[in-house]
This record gives structure tokens, sequence and C-alpha cells, in this order.
């Protein structure tokens, strides 16, 4: 279709203006609709799911404010197998997952005393009975992750000033992952991505080299574990 132009002027006509920021945010919604539930990406790749038929869900859940055609016409240019792909991808880097229950985690505000204390809290810790006592430091906090048990033996170790916060009824799943993790972009994010599509509220994330911690709500412990697992098994 030719552009319309006001005469004695190389600017575009407001009509012409007014239909590229349509066509933009038709394409913004069908990218954000596909982006936020792996499901529909999913499906799209599989052929599950159709065009047209995603065209009418967007069009119900956004009031009729975009048209069919347009939508239908975004929906074929996103590139939805090389999107599938990626996340298949990191189902495919995950080798291992397990959940703990009954965890907690204190803020405690940074100081040099705390590496020495650590040391020695940490002697009282059976490892190879599973027991969990993961400390992450930063400049001005230090959050640390305890079972349940031994969370008032934490807090006890320094004054009540300095304890930021505290949380309990926690929950800790473990992604161990293959060494193709090291050069993989976007396998942290392909996985708190399922969670969040997933309605799950992280409390923290840690990720260390070729694995990641989540740690999160007792109640949520469960529905997060299935995404994840669903999510390694779609190979």
């Amino acid at each position: 279709m030719e552009k319309a132009y006001d005469a004695g002027s190389t600017k575009p006509a407001l009509a012409d203006v007014i239909m590229s920021d349509s066509e933009r945010s038709t394409r913004d919604v069908v990218r954000e609709t596909i982006e936020r539930d792996g499901s529909i990406k999913i499906g799209l790749a599989r052929g599950l799911i159709n065009a047209r038929a995603l065209a009418r869900y967007i069009q119900e859940t956004t009031g009729g404010r975009y048209t069919f055609e347009a939508l239908v016409s975004a929906i074929r240019r996103y590139p939805i197998n090389e999107s599938a792909t990626r996340r298949l991808n990191v189902g495919k880097i995950i080798r291992k997952l397990s959940m703990k229950n009954n965890i907690a985690v204190a803020t405690i505000r940074n100081s040099p005393e705390l590496p020495t204390k650590f040391a020695q809290f940490s002697k009282e810790i059976d490892y190879g009975r599973g027991e969990t006592f993961r400390v992450i430091s930063g400049p001005e906090t230090v959050f640390v992750v305890v079972d349940s048990k031994n969370l008032a033996k934490i807090t006890s170790m320094v004054s009540k000033s300095d304890i930021v916060m505290t949380l309990d009824n926690l929950a800790e799943i473990v992604s161990t992952e293959s060494e193709d993790a090291l050069m993989a972009p976007g396998v942290l994010a392909g996985q708190t991505t399922e969670l969040v599509i997933n309605g799950i509220n992280l409390v923290a994330c840690v990720a260390p080299v070729t694995s990641a911690i989540f740690i999160l709500r007792e109640e949520d412990a469960t529905s997060a574990y299935l995404a994840l697992r669903r999510l390694s098994k779609e190979t």
C-alpha cells in the first residue's frame, strides 16, 4: 500500500504515523503474550496452537483493541521456532533437580567478625546428612541459608540490631546443570522465567557454576519443582 504524504513535504502524514504506532503496539502485545507463557510458546512451536486461534484469544483479552488481521500477521512474524528452541535447550542442560523443605534465611549486617563466627558454626553442620549452610556475602549485608532448626543459632551469634530480616517456612530447589551451562546464554533466565509464568515468587536465587539454587515459600515448592521438571523433560 502506498504511503500518504503531505503536499510539498517529505514527512509522512499523520495517518501514516498513527498506523506505524498501531503496528508497533500490535507487535509488542503479541510478543508479550507469547513470551510470558511458556505453554503458548511451546504450543505454537509444536503446531498445537495456530496463529488464528491465538489472535482471537489476544483480541478477547485486550477488549478488541487490535484488529484480527494485524494480530495474525504479527504472530506469524514472531520467531517462534527460535524462541522455543532456546527454551528447550535450557531444559536439556538441567541434569538433576532436588528439593528440600524446612529452610530459613537470615539477612545480617556485614562486619569483620562474621567470617570467624561462621567458620566456627560451619563445624557443627553435618553436610554428610544433607544439612544446609550457605553464605552469600555482599558489601553491606550477608544472606545466610540454613535449616530451620539452626536459624536461632545463627541469629544468636550477632546482636539483634544487626539482624535485618529473617524468614522461615521456606524451601530450597537445587538445579544441577551440565557443563554446557558455562557457554549457553540465558540458562538461569530461562528457569526463572518458567517459575514466573507458573506464578512462583522467589525469595532468592543463587547461581554458582553449573547450578542454580532457588529459595521460595514452602507452599510453592511442589509447583516450582514440577515446573522445572517439565522444562527438563521437554527435550
